[in-house]
């Protein structure tokens, strides 16, 4: 491992080199701000430098300009802190260099990093922006077959050094001695190339965009074993003041669930741009569970209302599901106003007629006028899912109840669907 004065030398003398050759990526164009601020202004360290890699659609570099879901995140972050941070403090290096500084440089923050048991005491976190998967890719000649991590052990598999892949494997159980490490991305996949390695560890869809760099085709690797999905976090150096990190913590919150007046967040906004809808090839619930807690729901406001809707308020479970996250409820009134929201309490009185998700539906004004009109129904929409990066196909199932305080509610609860609306 490179000495850390050493490393530091390094890092100096790359970032003095490209800002006088100016290549150091200007500011990017920014996404509209949401319209208030849920931090107080927090002044950032003076030296506060923000490292990152070569990691699409996470954070790139393209045409010049550093750019990618957790970079604008960061940027929108900032900015409802009260700070103006340069895009010469964002710097690209390789996902070891940008690691090992940040664990011994004060005010450094390194992302997006998967935050795991291991890592917990070596950081401090913000988070989480998005969620990801390594994969094991092999040549496309020769695919083993891997049914379970038993038989990791039998072959020799490369990873970047620093990056999460070698904590899950071993954590997996694999022997730490099979599992190599290479500087860079670049080196990993030449070493599969030349038969060094028998497998190689990374993120799928980043991966193939390096193969394709490296190899000139994307496809060359086929994938033969998949991980389970972690978070990505903004990592900070233990250093950095906790004030800062906990308001970091909070605008990041804010970005990810406040709605703007169009009604739809920074973060939908953000994932739409660099990654459009998405499908879920296992969707983590069903049509029996949405209809189920919808009527239940329903029954349960005919019975006590201003009870039901305090306890779907405070994310009581049923009315959000504790094992499935993604199963919650929600309740408009006739205006479409959001009277009950287990998931986000912040929408709570919010009126949504005319609003849209970020590909314009206005699904709550359909949702609200089929009710009155039908009783019940399905409406499609796309919607993020709460522990992935991305937006997502989505269906509610919605259903007219009469409360015992004499007033007419919608009640409706969505799912995502594996492609496109639901039949």
């Amino acid at each position: 491992m490179m000495r850390p004065t050493l490393l530091l030398l390094l890092l100096g003398l790359l970032a003095g080199a490209i800002f006088l050759a100016g290549c150091t990526a200007p500011q990017a164009t920014e996404s509209p701000a949401a319209p208030h601020v849920t931090a107080p202004p927090a002044t950032a360290p003076g030296d506060l430098m923000f490292l990152t890699e070569d990691y699409p659609p996470l954070n790139y570099v393209e045409n010049g300009t550093i750019k990618g879901i957790s970079v604008d995140l960061l940027r929108g972050v900032l900015k409802r802190m009260g700070n103006t941070v340069a895009s010469d403090r964002i710097t690209v290096l390789s996902w070891s260099q940008a690691y090992e500084t940040a664990l011994s440089r004060n005010n450094t923050v390194v992302f997006a990093t998967v935050r795991l048991p291991e890592r917990e005491h070596l950081f401090k976190w913000a988070g989480p922006l998005g969620s990801d998967r390594k994969v094991l890719f092999s040549m496309k000649d020769r695919s083993p077959v891997i049914t379970s991590p038993a038989d990791l052990d039998r072959y020799r598999i490369g990873v970047v050094r620093d990056d999460s892949a070698h904590l899950q494997l071993v954590g997996l159980g694999m022997n730490a001695s099979r599992i190599i490490a290479y500087p860079t991305i670049r080196s990993l996949i030449s070493a599969m190339q030349d038969g060094t390695l028998d497998l190689w560890c990374y993120g799928e869809t980043v991966g193939r965009y390096h193969a394709g760099k490296v190899t000139g085709d994307p496809n060359a690797f086929s994938v033969v074993y998949t991980l389970e999905y972690q978070d990505h976090y903004y990592a900070f150096n233990k250093n950095t003041p906790d004030e800062f990190v906990a308001k970091f913590q909070a605008a990041l919150d804010g970005l990810r669930y406040e709605p703007d007046e169009t009604g739809i967040t920074e973060y939908q906004r953000i994932m739409y741009k660099y990654l459009g809808v998405s499908c879920t090839p296992e969707p983590p619930i069903s049509r029996e569970q949405v209809v189920s807690l919808v009527d239940y729901t329903a029954d349960a406001l005919m019975q006590d209302a201003p009870g039901t809707i305090a306890r779907i308020n405070a994310g009581e479970h049923p009315f959000w599901d504790r094992e499935t996250r993604a199963l919650y409820v929600f309740v408009y009134d006739t205006n479409v106003t959001i009277v009950a929201e287990a998931d986000n309490p912040q929408l709570i009185g919010v009126n949504m007629k005319g609003k849209t998700d970020v590909a314009g539906t206005p699904f709550r004004d359909q949702i609200v006028e089929r009710a009155l009109a039908e009783g019940t129904g399905w409406v499609d929409y796309i919607w993020m899912v709460p522990d992935r990066n991305g937006v997502y196909y989505k269906s509610a199932y919605f259903r007219r109840a009469e409360g015992n305080d004499s007033r007419t509610y919608v009640v409706a609860s969505g799912m995502y669907t594996p492609c496109g609306p639901v039949a």
